[in-house]
């Protein structure tokens, strides 16, 4: 394989992703369960349907440069997909256990949602095109993201001190923004690996 059938390989990985994390949103924001399961199964079959050929070439003696590369950029792709899958399961435990967010949690959400989703999109062209202009912006998103929760963690502390928000809720809203910090940042590590 050469270099640019990986990159390849990597903007379909990415590209399979997005419409699964369009209808994990529309899961977590219309409160069906049953969406969130399905977008599960098919993340899990997309992961499933890559690995051989990790395992083929982990076991191969010699690798060319493009399947040095592909060895490198493997953690990070795992880190974000191990931070996706978290996220799906802390929302459809939010769901399952009807725990409810108020208005203002739910929004925040949606908005680090539509960041990491925006950042997701430039990577996925950023590995075909290598263009320095995307990786400022992806970068720029996870500051965007960073700045964002901190800010929020902080009125979320509020919510929870006045008895809006509720531990269990709480615990929930952290995990699912806390997940969105960890795409966002293997995002960032991966364009910088690329």
């Amino acid at each position: 394989m050469d270099e640019k059938e990986l990159m390849w390989r990597f903007r379909d990985v990415f590209e399979t992703s997005e419409p699964i994390l369009d209808d994990l949103e529309k899961g977590f924001f219309s409160q069906q369960a049953s969406i969130i399961q399905e977008c599960e199964k098919k993340f899990g079959d997309l992961l499933i349907s890559r690995v051989p050929y990790a395992e083929k070439l982990i076991g191969e003696k010699q690798k060319t440069e493009a399947d040095m590369t592909y060895v490198r950029l493997l953690p990070a792709l795992q880190t974000i997909a191990l931070a996706i899958e978290n996220l799906m399961y802390k929302m459809e435990s939010k769901i399952v256990s009807n725990i409810l967010f108020s208005e203002k949690a739910l929004s925040e959400i949606r908005a680090l949602f539509h960041i990491m989703r925006d950042q997701f999109r430039d990577t996925k062209d950023y590995v075909i095109t290598k263009n320095p202009a995307l990786k400022e912006a992806i970068r720029m998103q996870m500051d965007k993201m960073f700045t964002m929760i901190e800010e929020l963690a902080i009125v979320h502390q509020n919510r929870l001190i006045t008895g809006i928000c509720m531990p269990q809720a709480s615990y929930l809203y952290l995990d699912i923004t806390d997940s969105l910090k960890r795409i966002s940042r293997g995002l960032v590590d991966f364009v910088n690996k690329v």
